[in-house]
């Protein structure tokens, strides 16, 4: 099977019953320049409309800031509440979880009564060790901070490189130390991508270039096949979300007020317990693809 990026905009271009055919994605003629502008867009808006599994990713993340002060070498502005800043990393299309050190007990609260054993697990059954430990996520929150730009280099391009400029940068922010990122990441070879989701790029795509390659030949075609392809785009886009339901890893340990409080005296609520970490939210929704009929799904 032929796996080029040019392989793919080809049978996008025969699913819209396309006479024509291109030589490469680059050539410059007008059907592969249509092309050219709809596929990357399209790949990227796809990765994010799905938890697929070919492209989950588990990276540390590189530490811009330290709220506390003690980490050598990096800047100490962090939003508040968040202690630590991690650099967005470049490939990431879209944030699933931050894992949760929840093996690591930093004791409780300033102000909160200290118990004899601060350092006690804060469940009965003790603390497993974080390998082979069920993934617990963490809090985090996806923000762009403008303390940490990227100087403009003269003669550089500054737009290529996504989550950096001059102005700001994309990162994650959250309380856990060391922190690893769960997520998507751009795969643009199409061999690592499974059939399901390379059958819903063929289609995506030619639902978004269908009509501009009809509209001087035939228009009402073009949209006829826009609306035929847009549909067999949302069917397997909707089998992609009911397999990652199935196939997927889910946690039912729900975190519940009495036990958060144990080695704190009582606690002050969800947001200011021990670690201020987890639990987060494990597994984010999907984003909506939005199709060039004006539809989303």
């Amino acid at each position: 099977m032929a796996n080029t990026p040019t392989d793919i905009a080809q049978q996008s271009l025969d699913a819209i019953g396309s006479p024509t055919t291109i030589g490469d994605l680059e050539e410059g003629t007008r059907d592969a320049q249509v092309l050219l502008r709809a596929y990357w867009t399209c790949l990227r808006q796809l990765l994010r409309a799905a938890h697929w599994g070919f492209a989950r990713k588990t990276a540390p993340l590189v530490l811009l800031a330290d709220a506390t002060g003690n980490t050598a070498n990096v800047g100490t502005e962090v939003p508040i509440p968040w202690i630590y800043e991690y650099q967005y990393p470049v490939d990431c299309m879209k944030a699933r979880f931050v894992p949760w050190n929840y093996n690591v007990n930093p004791g409780a609260p300033q102000g909160n009564i200290v118990p004899a054993n601060n350092q006690a697990p804060l469940t009965t059954a003790g603390q497993a060790p974080l390998t082979g430990a069920r993934l617990r996520p963490a809090r985090w929150l996806e923000a762009t901070d403008f303390n940490y730009p990227v100087p403009a280099v003269p003669g550089a391009d500054t737009w290529d490189t996504p989550g950096v400029s001059p102005q700001g940068r994309s990162v994650i922010l959250t309380n856990v130390k060391f922190a690893q990122l769960v997520y998507t990441a751009l795969l643009n070879y199409p061999t690592n991508w499974d059939f399901l989701f390379r059958g819903a790029f063929v289609a995506y795509l030619a639902s978004e270039v269908a009509l501009p390659l009809w509209v001087t030949k035939d228009k009402k075609f073009g949209l006829e096949i826009r609306t035929q392809q847009i549909q067999i785009a949302k069917e397997k886009i909707q089998q992609a979300r009911t397999t990652d339901g199935n196939e997927g890893f889910y946690s039912s340990d729900i975190s519940v007020d009495w036990l958060r409080s144990r080695n704190a005296g009582g606690g002050r609520g969800n947001w200011n317990e021990a670690d201020g970490g987890g639990p987060g939210i494990l597994w984010g929704g999907y984003d909506s693809c939005v199709f060039s009929d004006g539809t989303a799904y």
